[in-house]
């Protein structure tokens, strides 16, 4: 497997863009209908204590143009929410932070719904006990792959939902971290909800079995869990760190943490009840202390290895079997292949009638002068006519679909050989929230270790 531990990387903290000096803050979200996970339009979508209204577009997102003002550590807020044929949706004392965006997740149903957030749940008063979570629930076995959902208990209700896993991690953070925290605080804590959502949905590892189970609950025997609401830091700080893997004794472990209390040192925890488990408080102190995200990670996780450190990308080296995050244009066709790889034992071969795509899309906020380093090792078989021309391409693109392309054509001898290329484009210019990463020929390739980095920093 390939790593990028050298590539200098922007810190989560820079890279959600926002300056915690500045005392505004924005609102956005999206409304869909709870039944079908469908965008709705028209939703009117208001802020009585800010004393704002605006409407929901056709994919059901909504962005208030101006900027509020908010307080340190944040301002509590509500926000309502009325679309024809839906009851009204209403939520309280959802924080409003400075120099961040506020991130609602409305789902609408035909009653009423009314939902209070509560102040974010630092571990300590109810540790996780682990001798429950004997059962098999989502049962996923890959070790460099999370999951692409998780089973969660919802135990106001007692119904089980089935969340996207990454969105799951989206709204763990906010409510177990304190949101306005340092950025690389946040990071630590993204790669700690995210290893334990993952550990809890392998086999064995589930709070339930059998029909209606659920591999975590959404409290605080768990980790809270909230649907409603996310926030432009903490969404950043999961997304830049949700392709690098941390490994315990060969695999994923459970990254249990608590509480602590401020002023906690940057050091690992090695006596008391909660001893070998991550201080939330103490993530804070080493990010003031100017520690990156990585490196605050295996402060407190101790005896640790990372995998595909600062990769945006999933399942780069295709080491593990999931294929999801990897996606094929138009006829292409993806195969998994064992053996004489460039890195590991496994590869991609594609091809297709005329012209094959190899693509991934990430959710990543980059801005005007994000600079991404993409790499990936690609070889033409002896099977082709001539050489194989390959396209290798970085798209930022922004919500509402603007996008901008950057494109290095390479051309590869057709004898079986494995050759590393490397691409660093210009800045896009565009402030965008998810980039994609092509690779395109019109002859059968082979691609592996496929990288790709945001390295503005550098």
């Amino acid at each position: 497997m390939i790593t990028t531990a050298g590539v200098a990387m922007l810190s989560v903290g820079t890279a959600a863009g926002a300056s915690r000096a500045d005392a505004l803050a924005s609102v956005e979200g999206r409304v869909v209908a709870k039944s079908t996970g469908r965008p709705v339009a028209g939703a009117v979508v208001v802020l009585p204590d800010l004393g704002a209204r605006t409407l929901s577009a056709r994919d059901g997102r909504f962005a208030f143009p101006d900027r509020f003002p908010a307080s340190s550590p944040y301002r509590p807020i509500g926000a309502v929410v009325m679309a024809g044929g839906f009851g009204r949706w209403t939520i309280r004392d959802v924080p409003l932070i400075p120099g961040d965006t506020l991130r609602l997740h409305v789902e609408l149903s035909a009653r009423p719904q009314a939902h209070t957030v509560a102040r974010p749940h630092r571990r300590g008063d109810e540790p996780t006990d682990s001798t429950r979570h004997t059962g098999t629930c989502t049962g996923w076995t890959a070790q460099l792959v999370p999951p692409q959902s998780i089973r969660v208990l919802r135990t106001a209700t007692g119904v089980v939902e089935e969340p996207d896993f990454r969105f799951y991690v989206q709204h763990v953070l906010p409510n177990e971290w304190i949101a306005s925290w340092d950025g690389d605080a946040l990071g630590a804590g993204a790669i700690a909800a995210k290893t334990y959502g993952w550990y809890h949905a392998k086999p064995n590892h589930a709070y339930s079995s059998g029909p209606g189970c659920a591999d975590v609950q959404d409290d605080t025997h768990d980790q809270v869990y909230d649907p409603t609401w996310s926030t432009a830091a903490t969404d950043q700080a999961v997304n830049a760190s949700f392709g690098s893997t941390l490994w315990r004794d060969g695999g994923i472990f459970e990254s249990q943490y608590w509480s602590g209390a401020k002023g906690d040192p940057c050091a690992p925890v090695t006596t008391g009840t909660y001893a070998g488990r991550m201080s939330q408080w103490g993530t804070q102190t080493c990010a003031e202390q100017g520690m990156p995200w990585p490196d605050i990670t295996q402060t407190f996780y101790t005896e640790t290895a990372w995998n595909n450190l600062h990769n945006l990308l999933l399942n780069p080296t295709v080491e593990n079997s999931p294929m999801y995050p990897w996606l094929g244009g138009n006829t292409t066709v993806i195969t998994r292949m064992k053996g004489d790889a460039y890195g590991g034992g496994w590869s991609m071969d594609i091809t297709a009638p005329k012209t094959a795509t190899l693509y991934q899309v990430v959710p990543y906020a980059g801005d005007a002068t994000t600079l991404y380093h993409l790499e990936t090792a690609l070889r033409c078989g002896i099977e082709n006519l001539g050489s194989c021309s390959v396209k290798l391409k970085v798209i930022p693109k922004t919500a509402d679909g603007a996008k901008a392309t950057a494109t290095l054509q390479v051309t590869a001898a057709n004898d079986g050989v494995w050759r590393l290329y490397t691409f660093d484009p210009a800045a896009s210019g565009l402030d965008h929230s998810t980039v994609q990463v092509n690779v395109v020929s019109n002859q059968t390739v082979s691609v592996d270790s496929v990288v790709l980095a945001d390295v503005t920093s550098a």
